[in-house]
Formats: structure tokens, sequence, C-alpha cells
């Protein structure tokens, strides 16, 4: 009964701490994009900030009367510009264009980023779909040969020199399969590998144990599918 107990406990617990760094997660990753769109938005009056700091400094430094006692020439010449009303005109002209400028190119950037996630993860998308209906034939092909439906795969019938099992998307897409997760790409590799080593039936249980997590990579894909759609689309 104790041991029940304990047990319970500890699954609770368990529990507990998955829920709570799901959630530390989640927060992080909202804290982030909120101080993203803050350092966006309020970027051109902390460089304006920064800048008005820049400008004082020069004014000081230039009415320093020790830097003036070693290089009174030029910080005669200095400060007979920098006392001006001009010279601050001038400079917040000039830090005003360059701000300008700048929030300009922040923002260019910060488009053409959210169009390239945006692009890079359709096309993730429509990897994983061809992928996943790829898979789910060659599941049924997996099923018919447990079952002993083999007349039709003895000799590769589909392709007498290649597989048993369809593998035409994965070779199409190419380099696009590399979009994927590395860890699932690898995977997949694995896979597919062992499935085009089939020229009939008798090459399934060769490379059984290969063949059979097809159900397992079937499933990451469902969920990181679901990932990409909760957190880049929606």
């Amino acid at each position: 009964m104790k041991e029940t107990v304990q047990q319970e406990k500890v699954s609770l617990k368990k529990l507990f701490l998955a829920m709570s760094n799901r959630i530390f997660r989640k927060m992080l990753r909202f804290i982030k994009r909120l101080l993203t769109c803050l350092v966006i938005i309020f970027s051109p009056v902390i460089i304006w900030v920064i800048l008005s700091l820049n400008r004082e400094l020069i004014v000081i430094i230039a009415n320093s009367q020790w830097l003036s006692g070693i290089f009174p020439s030029l910080f005669a010449t200095l400060g007979e510009h920098v006392n001006k009303p001009e010279f601050a005109r001038g400079f917040n002209d000039a830090a005003l264009g360059g701000l300008l400028t700048l929030f300009g190119v922040i923002v260019t950037v910060w488009y053409y980023q959210v169009i390239r996630i945006q692009e890079v993860t359709e096309k993730r998308l429509f990897v994983i779909d061809e992928l996943l209906e790829e898979l789910k034939k060659n599941r049924h092909i997996v099923n018919d040969l447990l079952q002993g439906k083999t007349e039709k795969y003895k000799s590769g019938s589909k392709n007498k020199k290649g597989s048993i099992f369809t593998t035409e998307a994965w070779h199409k897409m190419g380099a696009d399969v590399a979009l994927l997760p590395r860890r699932l790409h690898l995977r997949l590799s694995v896979l597919y590998a062992g499935l085009n080593r089939c020229s009939s039936a008798d090459g399934y249980w060769k490379n059984q144990a290969t063949i059979d997590r097809i159900d397992g990579i079937i499933s990451d894909l469902h969920r990181y599918r679901s990932t990409l759609c909760k957190s880049d689309i929606a």
C-alpha cells in the first residue's frame, strides 16, 4: 500500500515538473517575442538617447579645463564650435536622418525575416504531407506482407530493378527533406535505406527491424506538423 502511494506521489511529481517546464518554456518564448517587439518599436528612442548622451559628452570634453590645458589650440577650436546652438541643431538633424534610415532597415529586415520563416514553414509542411502519404502507402504494403499477401511482391512487380516499397517522394524532394529536424531526418534516412533494399518480399524480412519503425516515424511526423501549425502558422 505504501509503495503504491509513493509511486503515485512520484508520478504526480513528474507530471507537475513536466507541466511546469512546459509553462516555463512558453513564458520564456513569450518574453523573448515581447522583448524583440519592444526593441524594434523603441529602437529609435533608445538610439536617440544614446546619441544625446554622446552629444552632451562631447560638450563636456570640449569645455574641460584639463584637456584644454594639454591641447589648447585643438580644444579652443572645438569649444568654439561645440558651444554654438548650430552644433546642437546640426547634430540633431544628422541623428534624426540616421535614425529614420536605421528604422527603415530594421523594419525591412524584420519583414523579410517573417516572410522567410513563413516560406520555410510552408515548405516543411509540404515535405511532411508528401512523406506521410508515401509512408502510409508503405505501411499498407507492410501489413500485406505480415498477413501473408506476398504474391504481388515476390519479384518486385512494381519495378523489377527497384524496391517493392514506394520511395518516389523521398527521392523527388531531394535536399528539401533536410528542412526537417536532424534526428527525424536521420531516422527517415535509415528507414528509406531499408525500404530501398527490399527488391522482393524476402527483403522485408531481412530489414524488418528497420522497416517496422515506420509507425513511430509517422507519429513523429504528425507531432512535428502539429507544432509547426501552432507555433509558426497560427
